[in-house]
């Protein structure tokens, strides 16, 4: 046991054993040599020559296993996939994510790490073999590698995928994509900047297994899908709280954003009052040309509910009425009159209270309101994402998310905010906000199939929502899988660095990839626990105590120190080359893996 705790042999050095597997040999070759050509009594020499040929192959065997050591640390060649690979590994492990190939990283590894970086390590370190940059030999220090899997259950607690630009998060989501489309699970993707890459792979993997591909991307209108975003819902007031969620704002407690979500949500009461469904264009053009006509209808509809024979009692009051403004405050009268004192309607009443409202006021209160709708529902995105079932012109079909998920379908949305960042956040901000509706519903009627989401550049689509679906969706079998830059990307977005931690709070996985960011690399290592490494202290000393000028003592040592360290630094993750990773797993595992490159068969 001491044996073992004490033990230290330098990782990084001169190959000695090869020196001596050397001499051995040449003693063991010298001694044959002698016993053949010399009249010397053989048999001693014949001794000598065994036991040097022995210790030849024993230290031969020992510089071997030391230069296969020091040649991994090269980098060895980046492995490619198909869908065809994929296959079996889902067949193989149905219930298991698989990340290529790595290893359990460990105080081993951060010993051999800390000898690399306290030396100059040119003199030992063999020359990179690929060029996909960082530090080849981090990936080098394990010898024996195997298949990296991580269980299902353990993602459940979401994930985080954390990288620089270039450095592979696009990679590992088609490499994660592909399993979940060959395990027939839904999937849904929102892509911010459309990687064309991800989306030609994505189509490839459901073309191989057979599965219902959907699209959108509003830069693509006519080969899109058209989906109501505002289509599942449980009370009416999510759907304003949904709107009023992507209007810009400066301060917090901005009173246009406040009385924008009144407006709102009288507007939807409204319309689902009179049994129609709220669309973004539906609500745009109450706004656009006022709430008369909603009125109206509105106050009819409840009438018929609570007195069925409202018609003749309204009719003197619409006598004299012959514009749709006199018609809505003859209809405020007659509720106000006839209905109210025995069935007032609180919703009816919002809707009322704004249509008496002064109009100029109002138009100037959704100012910031309509600029929103506008350029949602303006062009070819009108049809888009506030479809009419019905409409024989159109033959784009009509999806929704809940017929996505129930259909096991894969969506794929690109948002294009590259082009047009606000659109493209509004859209994300507006499906993530869908998406929390309907883990809602499966909270209430019932689970189903797990779900797979994937969110790259996810701060486009961060919002309130997007931190509900992380916070509750694992219990409604919503697995999200989440990428970004920078941590900072969050709290830029979300308006504050504690609602960005209060959303990372609900990613239980993170894996990272090369990370610049010096808030990002602590984020993902603050939370590994600290070790110990060893080190070699060479002292020496000199000393004269002046009696005797010529007479003096030295003396010189080694001493086997040890020294806490971080199990793995978040420097090192500025070092590691594109595809290479360190996971932070649910399950307690530290993973340090390398990802594939999956393609297509006939590339291969």
């Amino acid at each position: 046991m001491a044996k073992d705790l004490y033990a230290y042999q330098a990782f990084l050095r001169p190959n000695f054993e090869s020196w001596a597997a050397s001499v051995w040999l040449l003693s063991g070759v010298t001694g044959l040599l002698f016993a053949s050509v010399t009249e010397l009594p053989p048999t001693p020499l014949w001794v000598i020559a065994a036991i040097a040929l022995v210790m030849a192959i024993s230290r031969g065997r020992v510089a071997m296993r030391n230069r296969r050591v020091q040649k991994r640390l090269g980098g060895s060649a980046i492995e490619f996939v198909t869908h065809k690979d994929i296959r079996k590994q889902v067949a193989k492990n149905p219930d298991q994510v698989w990340l290529g190939e790595g290893f359990e990283w460990g105080n081993a590894h951060i010993q051999r790490a800390q000898e690399i970086l306290n030396q100059d390590s040119r003199r030992y370190l063999p020359k990179a073999t690929l060029e996909t940059g960082g530090a080849q030999w981090l990936h080098g220090l394990e010898h024996e590698k195997a298949p990296v899997r991580i269980s299902l259950d353990t993602l459940k607690g979401h994930t985080l995928i954390a990288g620089t630009t270039r450095a592979g998060k696009s990679v590992m989501f088609r490499l994660l994509i592909s399993q979940c489309i060959g395990r027939n699970e839904p999937v849904i993707i929102i892509d911010p900047k459309g990687d064309p890459d991800m989306l030609a792979e994505t189509r490839r993997a459901c073309a191989f297994h057979g599965r219902s591909f959907k699209y959108l991307h509003p830069a693509f209108p006519q080969e899109s899908v058209r989906i109501n975003l505002l289509r599942n819902f449980s009370r009416g007031t999510d759907l304003a709280g949904r709107i009023a969620s992507i209007i810009p704002t400066e301060s917090g407690a901005d009173p246009f954003v406040a009385f924008g979500h009144m407006a709102l949500n009288n507007v939807v009461q409204g319309l689902l009052l009179i049994d129609k469904r709220p669309t973004l264009v539906s609500i745009r053009q109450q706004l656009e040309q006022g709430p008369d006509e909603l009125v109206i209808q509105a106050v009819g509809s409840w009438a018929t509910q609570v007195k069925p024979e409202w018609v003749s009692k309204a009719a003197p009051f619409l006598q004299k009425a012959n514009t749709s403004e006199k018609k809505a405050h003859a209809m405020v009268k007659f509720y106000r009159e006839q209905i109210r004192a025995d069935h007032p309607n609180q919703d009816l009443e919002g809707l009322i209270s704004m249509q008496e409202h002064n109009r100029e006021h109002f138009q100037k209160m959704i100012a910031s309101l309509l600029p929103v709708l506008a350029m949602l529902t303006s062009s070819e995105l009108g049809p888009l994402f506030s479809p009419r079932p019905g409409e024989s012109e159109d033959a784009r079909s009509i999806v929704n998310l809940t017929q996505i998920i129930e259909g096991r379908s894969v969506l794929y949305v690109g948002l294009n905010s590259m082009s047009d960042a606000q659109v493209g956040g509004a859209i994300g901000a507006l499906i993530m906000a869908d998406l929390a509706a309907v883990g809602s519903q499966r909270y209430s009627y019932g689970m189903g199939e797990m779900v797979n989401i994937f969110v790259d550049e996810a701060s486009e689509a961060a919002n309130v929502p997007f931190t509900q679906v992380l916070n509750k969706g694992g219990g409604a079998k919503l697995r999200m899988f989440v990428a970004t830059q920078t941590i900072a990307d969050f709290a830029s977005k979300l308006g504050s660095q504690d609602k960005a931690l209060q959303l990372l709070g609900n990613l239980n996985n993170v894996i990272s990839l090369r990370v610049l960011d010096e808030a990002t690399r602590d984020y993902v290592t603050n939370n590994l626990p600290t070790t110990r490494y060893k080190y070699v202290m060479r002292t020496q000393a000199t000393s004269n105590d002046g009696s005797e000028p010529l007479m003096s003592s030295g003396n010189q040592g080694e001493r086997l120190m040890e020294e806490e360290t971080d199990l793995f630094p978040s420097q090192l993750l500025t070092m590691l080359p594109n595809l290479e990773y360190l996971a932070r797993l649910a399950d307690g595992r530290i993973i340090k893996g390398r990802i594939p490159i999956l393609m297509d068969e006939q590339d291969k």
